[in-house]
């Protein structure tokens, strides 16, 4: 009885500790949203840049990207293609991975004001 109390408190400990996330393969690439209100964003990072199309809305955004560590980065929209847009200029995120599950990722983005997680899938 004593074994089989070990056992379920050593698995239950083991998966209760998080495991080193290895992001350096979605700090650049193409990538889309799980979420069908995001379906048709696209968005392509390289190196410190960031762009967002959105076809449907002829909408195009562009931010920089600082990485704080391997796995969090800052992002600030530096440019937009629609004048109803231009309040988001100069608007600082905080975006996390928290999981990766192959070529998806769940990021869980900090605004200052709300914190929204979502999932991303890395086209190439």
């Amino acid at each position: 009885m004593q074994k089989i109390i070990f056992i379920v408190l050593f698995l239950i400990t083991t998966n209760c500790f998080s495991q080193e996330l290895n992001c350096s393969a979605f700090k650049n690439g193409t990538f889309t949203y799980t979420d069908p209100d995001y379906a048709d964003l696209l968005t392509i990072r390289t190196g410190s840049i960031q762009i967002d199309t959105y076809p449907k809305l002829n909408l195009e955004m562009t931010s920089t990207v600082t990485w704080l560590s391997d796995c969090k980065y800052k992002m600030v929209y530096t440019k937009v293609n629609d004048p109803k847009m231009q309040p988001i200029i100069g608007v600082k995120y905080v975006i996390e991975i928290i999981e990766i599950n192959d070529n998806k990722i769940i990021c869980q983005t900090d605004s200052g004001d709300v914190i929204i997680k979502q999932e991303m899938i890395k086209l190439k």
